[in-house]
């Protein structure tokens, strides 16, 4: 029973990362993160591990109570409870997990609540609520009905790579890459940090990727893109098709740009890169089906972040390169 707790408590480490129970070398195989959102540090990174978990637990998650609508803080990425630390410490990385929990009101429920308030107020008043009125009703009504409301959470798993001067958070909502930074910056006190700045505009680059089907050394396109007209803002989006057609060089030559395109790297890590360098879908197109031994959740939950790492250190600077290479501070 200790051990099915164990790998059980293991497995809550990201809700979107159902992974944790496959063979340890096809758990390897997969990338950690499905979707990255990259910033560069910059500055040195110093805090060791230890130091770091102790700035970390100034922000560890609190549960949403009472009138509090949210909440957002630092778990552990390795397990539950006050004793499971909030740094999982390899190979000079540290990956770390936020947690993020929102109380849920369905609109039509408010809605209803406050039109009901409204009607009768109206019913036994005879006159109508307009206006100051009809707000400061639907603002007392949603902190009446906060308390009861039922919350919804996840979490959100990030690392730094102090190394690399590097920081990649595992989703693609800009929303949630800043409040993962902002705790940051909240435990530490100071956080730099910048999204990678490039020398070339990556929708100019991948346009023109697609228009002549010259990708640097190491690149070939995937099987994904999205077309954006600059002025009237229409868009056109190509999934699981060949983007090596005159379809999509008319679409080019008519004046729209490609704003994300689909990628594979030495043709077996793909992803789709969008204008702002936020990669989505990340995956490996073959995975090796041998079966080991080990079935410890954390053993396989570290060769899956050595793996991230290891990969993100060696492609990351060939995409910025592609794209011109970084600008200089």
């Amino acid at each position: 029973y200790a051990a099915q707790s164990f790998r059980y408590n293991a497995a809550l480490i990201c809700t979107t990362n159902p992974f944790l129970f496959l063979p340890s070398t096809v758990w390897s195989r997969y990338m950690l993160f499905k979707n990255a959102t990259i910033y560069r540090l910059t500055k040195p990174f110093q805090p060791t591990s230890d130091e770091l978990v102790d700035m970390l637990n100034a922000r560890r998650f609190v549960p949403c109570g009472g009138m509090k609508p949210s909440s957002f803080g630092w778990v552990s990425p390795i397990g539950k409870g006050e004793d499971a630390p909030l740094v999982h410490e390899v190979s000079g990385c540290y990956l770390l997990c936020a947690r993020k929990e929102e109380k849920v009101i369905p609109t039509s429920a408010l809605a209803e609540a406050v039109m009901e308030k409204i009607d009768k107020i109206e019913s036994m008043e005879e006159r109508r609520v307009r206006g100051k009125e009809r707000k400061s009703i639907k603002e007392n009504t949603l902190a009446e009905l906060l308390p009861r409301a039922l919350a919804k959470s996840k979490q959100v798993l990030g690392y730094i790579s102090p190394k690399d001067n590097l920081l990649i958070i595992g989703t693609p909502t800009a929303s949630e890459a800043e409040l993962f930074i902002n705790c940051i910056r909240d435990s530490l006190g100071s956080f730099p940090v910048v999204p990678p700045q490039v020398q070339q505009k990556p929708q100019d680059v991948f346009s023109n990727w697609l228009m002549h089907r010259k990708l640097p050394d190491n690149f070939t396109l995937g099987d994904q893109c999205d077309l954006l007209d600059i002025e009237d803002t229409s868009t056109v989006s190509c999934r699981r098709q060949d983007l090596d057609t005159k379809e999509i060089r008319s679409h080019l030559e008519a004046g729209k740009v490609c704003t994300r395109v689909g990628i594979q790297w030495h043709g077996d890590l793909g992803m789709s890169v969008d204008k702002d360098i936020v990669l989505r879908g990340i995956k490996f197109e073959s995975l090796n089906d041998e079966h080991m031994e080990d079935e410890d959740p954390i053993a396989k939950l570290d060769a899956a972040f050595v793996n991230m790492t290891l990969e993100f250190s060696r492609f990351l600077p060939e995409l910025f390169s592609a794209l011109g290479g970084e600008k200089t501070p």
